[in-house]
């Protein structure tokens, strides 16, 4: 039993590292010059039937510099007092809070794209007001960005993102954060590892 046990104790955890680096550090090809024409076609059409707004020479760019490797943004915020929603829109609140529902639905996307925040935080600079809050984000691949940005979800909750902004100012950094994602998930499967087996042996001790 103690047999088995150890093997489960190394098996599991080995099991969720490798679903866990394949979630956050799976490669794709790098983006072809018809993937990039294909997805600008889906995103022009956004452009013109939903509240969706993109820089479109500039995104075009940035795709056609695809490396295939993870890139981050610095996002810094800046929000309107009451969000600027159309009068039809049946929303109302304050920016921050029409972000917010944008921000629900953009995390969630993410974490189906193997990307994630990795800081967030209300502007604190008292020499510095012209922001509200600053974000960082991870993206696993420019193609997981495009993708995201291609799905119906995203183009629906761009309503609530330009009615919340005054003002949006992003940087793209090419960087490693600290500590590396893949050193957190070796750590947190080592310590499941640890936890099945101190479980494990505490049940057997008073089984029946």
């Amino acid at each position: 039993m103690r047999y088995k046990l150890k093997i489960m104790s190394v098996v599991i955890p080995v099991g969720m590292m490798m679903a866990f680096m394949y979630w956050y550090q799976w490669s794709t090809q790098i983006l072809s010059t018809y993937e990039v024409n294909k997805y600008m076609e889906i995103i022009e059409g956004q452009t013109k039937n939903t509240s969706a707004i993109h820089d479109l020479p500039a995104l075009r760019k940035f795709l056609n510099e695809d490396d295939g490797k993870p890139i981050f943004t610095v996002n810094l915020y800046s929000f309107h007092k009451i969000a600027n929603y159309p009068h039809d829109s049946g929303f109302y609140g304050s920016g921050e809070q029409a972000y917010d529902r944008f921000s629900k639905v953009m995390l969630s996307l993410m974490l189906k794209h193997g990307s994630h925040p990795i800081f967030g935080s209300y502007w604190s600079d008292s020499s510095n007001d012209s922001w509200d809050r600053i974000v960082i984000v991870r993206y696993r691949s420019r193609r997981d960005l495009v993708d995201l940005f291609t799905t119906n979800d995203f183009a629906e909750a761009s309503l609530h993102k330009w009615a919340s902004l005054k003002e949006h100012e992003r940087m793209l950094v090419k960087a490693v954060h600290i500590p590396n994602g893949l050193f957190i998930i070796v750590i947190f499967t080592t310590i499941i590892g640890i936890i099945i087996y101190i479980v494990g042996r505490f049940w057997c001790q008073f089984k029946p």
